[in-house]
């Protein structure tokens, strides 16, 4: 619910368990005056009524005037900290005063109200147009109060639109030019949030390539500290998700905690600036180090969203509200005949670059027993793909290894009951290759400068919409031909020499161009399914989920790793969205040796895939493994679609124990992996969330053979018997349903 008191000129917005409120004052300036937790006995019209400084914003004390909670920050009202936004104007739209001197550009923005409404048709900048709907298409409420320079000719729009259900608030700017010279904009948050005093506990994520999503908690200190991507992808370096606290006031379960994340997937940056006062802000968007948005006469331009978000109970909870918001309002719905994702088999690691129809048809046969729904051919099907040094670029079917092309192949995936999906890597080209020859000016370099090789690859320019163009036909002529089911999406290196026509604007429009690719993909083929992977886990966020299905969280698939690097993920990301493989007993990335059960727990947890090569597996390794696909097909609905409860974190006790229930109760699963252990030391028991107190649940393993019962009163105030989950050092996965 928004709501707006005329007589003091203040915002309520009301949601399920929280409130935002905002007024304006005097000068018609957007003052913040709070946002937290409603008091459990408030009625739907208890309201703040107007705005309590606990300081005095303006002069005589001029070293105060910055600290003033403005709703959006200016860099002309506010310069001694962290802006919103800071706009240079070439020319004054009114002759000089006397005494004036006429040195330009202005670098000085002042916005103050002029109106407000309250619609349910907003989008963001960049939302997905696609056309395929969401869970949920329920309206929302957004209000949009505009803003203007008193002086320069700019018009800036604040969005609010709310998710009540799940106490989320997106927040974006919408940015107007109606004057007669361009304007250009050195920083561009989407938003800037004001957090209660001494809310300065951070979590996060950190790592690198193969060390995605650790989990990083931190206690700030007066100043600024800076998360972001300097590149064309979210980075796997940290992730544009936080969530904050006051130290020692919140756990897994209890306690407020305010959460974030941006819906955008290239350059970005968070700001988390402490005030001398320990006033707290957190700004997020456009990362400013080399963008540079131009507004031209009558331009508008629309930013991506922040969402943003508080909670009364601790992390678990701030998760949980996230993960419900990305399935139900973000993520396509499937357009398939089951609304769950399919077991995957990926045959990298069988086969590498050694593609031959005769060896994708033998693993075809031996995936589709064993119980796989989709069959992927990675990287070498294309062009003069024979290693990772020629091909990219030419998406055309490898006459070497399928001489008659591609249909006989997808015509034995079909048959088999699977459906069929390719690898692809749109965004780069080998300069060994056909297109390349043929367009060397078409990938981002500075003329005159040296065009520096990753991985033997080079990146497009999605500045030119020709290039943008010419990937689109070969991709739509790939998914018509062979009725293609899934891409695997990839994007292996880091920006370097981001020469392009489209100057420092190529940093958004490169995402602008790969969301168009996959919604225009989508649109056209509304049964294709898209899994993000950036070398693993580079390219995750709300933005990319808006037109993909699941994403690639690491090319480490070391089970002991994953548990860390799922833990971190799910702090985030919802469980259906976490593609999860199971590989071989000695993984090639760590050397260690694991044994077949852990591999299929920790892999379980998410979109369940398999990466083995099914030629060195034995019959019985065979059958070892159908086993345990028909049992996570017993388990998918409750993985994929119940809400998540972190039970016990590997920072504990070395242990991971995690629990998915349906919404109802009706279902749960549970999953405990025992990393580290410690002689005479007791684990205290996992105790089990969202189960139904007066039901009685029997407990399965995978076999379905019932190894215990109890009620749910049991399980959530004593939790299962050690027995149940087995001995130090072991993994399990069971399966409860209520009987």
């Amino acid at each position: 619910m928004i709501s707006f008191n005329p007589t003091t000129r203040t915002f309520n917005l009301h949601l399920q368990n929280s409130y935002y409120a905002f007024q304006i004052d005097e000068q018609d300036r957007l003052l913040h005056t709070g946002w937290g937790i409603r008091p459990r006995d408030a009625a739907s019209d208890d309201v703040v009524s107007g705005l309590s400084p606990h300081l005095p914003f303006d002069p005589p004390w001029s070293f105060i005037t910055q600290y003033r909670p403005d709703e959006i920050l200016t860099f002309g009202d506010v310069t001694a900290f962290q802006a919103t936004l800071k706009a240079s104007f070439p020319t004054l739209p009114q002759p000089l005063a006397a005494g004036e001197s006429a040195h330009l550009p202005v670098r000085d923005l002042r916005l103050r109200y002029l109106s407000h409404v309250i619609v349910t048709d907003a989008q963001p900048g960049l939302a997905p147009t696609h056309g395929i709907p969401v869970e949920n298409t329920t309206p929302r409420e957004t209000l949009r109060v505009r803003l203007k320079d008193p002086v320069q000719a700019i018009f800036v729009t604040l969005c609010y639109r709310l998710t009540p259900e799940h106490d989320i608030i997106e927040r974006w700017l919408e940015l107007e030019n109606a004057g007669a010279e361009t304007v250009t904009l050195d920083v561009c948050y989407f938003s800037s949030l004001h957090l209660p005093n001494g809310t300065t506990e951070l979590t996060h994520v950190t790592g690198t390539w193969a060390r995605e999503f650790t989990p990083h908690r931190e206690r700030l200190g007066i100043g600024t500290r800076v998360l972001e991507s300097r590149s064309l992808q979210t980075s796997h370096n940290t992730n544009p998700f936080f969530m904050l606290n006051r130290p020692g006031h919140a756990w897994e379960e209890t306690g407020t905690v305010y959460f974030g994340a941006l819906a955008y997937s290239g350059s970005w940056q968070m700001a988390f600036e402490q005030l001398p006062t320990l006033h707290m802000r957190v700004h997020a968007g456009y990362n400013p180090s080399d963008d540079q948005l131009a507004l031209a006469p009558g331009e508008r331009h629309t930013t991506p969203a922040f969402v943003t978000g508080v909670c009364p109970d601790g992390w678990g909870g701030a998760s949980r509200r996230f993960h419900a918001f990305t399935r139900e309002r973000v993520l396509p719905r499937p357009v398939r005949d089951s609304r769950f994702r399919p077991v995957l088999y990926n045959g990298w690691e069988a086969s590498y670059f050694d593609l031959s129809y005769a060896g994708q048809a033998e693993l075809s046969r031996k995936a589709a027993a064993m119980g796989v729904e989709l069959f992927c051919v990675d990287d070498g099907w294309f062009g003069a793909r024979r290693s990772d040094h020629a091909g990219l670029g030419d998406w055309f079917v490898r006459a070497d290894a399928f001489p008659e092309g591609l249909e006989a192949l997808v015509a034995e995936v079909h048959r088999l009951g699977m459906k069929f999906g390719l690898w692809v890597e749109p965004e780069m080209v080998n300069p060994d290759s056909d297109l390349y020859r043929a367009h060397p000016e078409w990938v981002l370099h500075f003329p005159g400068r040296p065009r520096t090789e990753s991985r033997n690859q080079l990146i497009l320019d999605f500045g030119r919409e020709e290039v943008v163009e010419y990937i689109f036909n070969l991709l739509d002529t790939l998914v018509g031909r062979y009725a293609i089911s899934f891409f695997k999406w990839d994007m292996n290196r880091l920006a370097t020499e981001p020469g392009s026509v489209a100057g420092q604007a190529i940093w958004r429009r490169h995402v602008a161009g790969v969301y168009s690719l996959m919604d225009r993909l989508r649109a056209k083929h509304p049964g294709l399914d898209i899994q993000s992977c950036s070398g693993g886990g580079g390219r995750v966020d709300v933005g990319i989920l808006g037109r993909t299905d699941q994403v690639w969280v690491s090319d480490n698939t070391d089970a002991l790793d994953r548990i860390r690097i799922q833990e971190g993920y799910s702090l985030a990301y919802p469980a259906r969205t976490m593609e999860a493989w199971v590989t071989h007993e000695h993984n090639h990335q760590t050397g260690r040796v694991l044994s077949l059960g852990l591999r299929f727990d920790v892999a379980m947890r998410g979109v369940l895939g398999i990466g083995s090569s099914l030629n060195q597996l034995s019959e019985a390794e065979l059958a070892e493994y159908a086993r345990y696909i028909a049992f996570y097909k017993r388990i998918r609905p409750v993985v994929q679609d119940g809400v998540q409860y972190r039970l016990e974190r590997l920072e504990e006790f070395g242990a991971s124990v995690v629990e998915y229930v349906l919404p109802d109760g009706s279902e749960a699963v549970f999953s405990v992996v025992v990393r580290e252990y410690l002689i005479g030391v007791a684990r205290p028991a996992a105790l089990l969330k969202g189960l139904r107190s007066a039901a009685t649940y029997a407990i399965l393993d995978r076999d379905e053979k019932e190894i215990y019962r109890a009620t749910g009163y049991e399980l959530m105030t004593l939790g299962l018997p050690l027995e149940t989950i087995g001995p130090v050092g072991y993994s399990r996965t069971l399966h409860l349903k209520r009987v």
